[in-house]
């Protein structure tokens, strides 16, 4: 395998992590009526970009390839061969591992001249000014970028007796946006409401599991933080997908609110 990075022209429509994702989704389907080893219906961003990045890292393939060099590359050369995948808008680009650090570097230091951004697939994280990236928190995962895709995973596992069993030891997800390194202020989280068992319950019961009465569900808004239960999971789904994808903030009328 080798250290992968996908490059996007920086458009309008691409405002969220989210966004990037989706459209490195579509890029993946390879479904442009070009050939991708050529730099033929790119466009003037991604072909002056790519031909930056040949100057240091030589593509492996296609017309811009150079046979002689590369049947002839020393080791230093062959480590910089580059395997790319050329789309009207973006980039896949495939580096040797040992030159994976070098190559991150460089991408991120023409990134804004070039007028591209990064998304890097090891680790989830995008560069580019002005993107508003998706993280989360969990009970047993640090700060973390993610997708929608995730996020839904974890909140399906809330009710889980691994993750948590009581108010003191509970399953959480916190999800907020950040920007050029910055988190926003507002932010969403939940989790579960749970019911104290009685003894004799708890001695009988062969199976372990948690007996939740729904979900604590709280908006961090305007410095301040607001509060509701939500009776079911899908109920709760539908909450944070709104606010993670269409930044749809629910109605926070009928919410308590929550001294600091």
């Amino acid at each position: 395998m080798s250290f992968s990075l996908f490059i996007f022209e920086r458009t309008d429509n691409l405002k969220t992590s989210q966004d990037v994702l989706e459209y490195m989704s579509e890029f993946t389907e390879y479904t442009e009526n070009k050939d991708y080893n050529s730099l033929n219906g790119c466009s003037e961003i991604i072909s002056k970009w790519a031909k930056r990045m040949f100057a240091k890292f030589p593509p492996i393939n296609g017309e811009d390839a150079s046979p002689d060099a590369i049947a002839s590359a020393g080791k230093e050369l062959e480590l910089h061969l580059t395997d790319y995948s050329l789309g009207k808008n973006g980039a896949f680009c495939g580096f040797a591992w040992p030159v994976a650090e070098e190559a991150l570097e460089y991408a991120i230091s023409i990134l804004e001249e070039m007028g591209v951004g990064i998304y890097d697939p090891q680790d989830g994280k995008i560069y580019g000014k002005g993107i508003k990236c998706l993280k989360y928190r969990t009970d047993g995962r640090e700060d973390s970028f993610g997708d929608w895709a995730e996020i839904e995973a974890s909140v399906q596992t809330l009710d889980s007796t691994e993750r948590g069993t009581s108010h003191r030891e509970n399953a959480f997800i916190t999800v907020w946006f950040e920007q050029d390194g910055q988190p926003e202020d507002d932010y969403i989280q939940c989790t579960p409401n749970y019911q104290k068992k009685s003894f004799v319950k708890t001695l009988f019961q062969r199976r372990k599991e948690n007996l939740i009465s729904g979900y604590i569900f709280e908006i961090m808004k305007d410095d301040s933080l607001y509060q509701t239960q939500v009776t079911s999971k899908e109920e709760l789904i539908i909450l944070m997908k709104d606010w993670c994808l269409s930044r749809k903030e629910p109605d926070i009328g009928s919410y308590d609110k929550i001294l600091l």
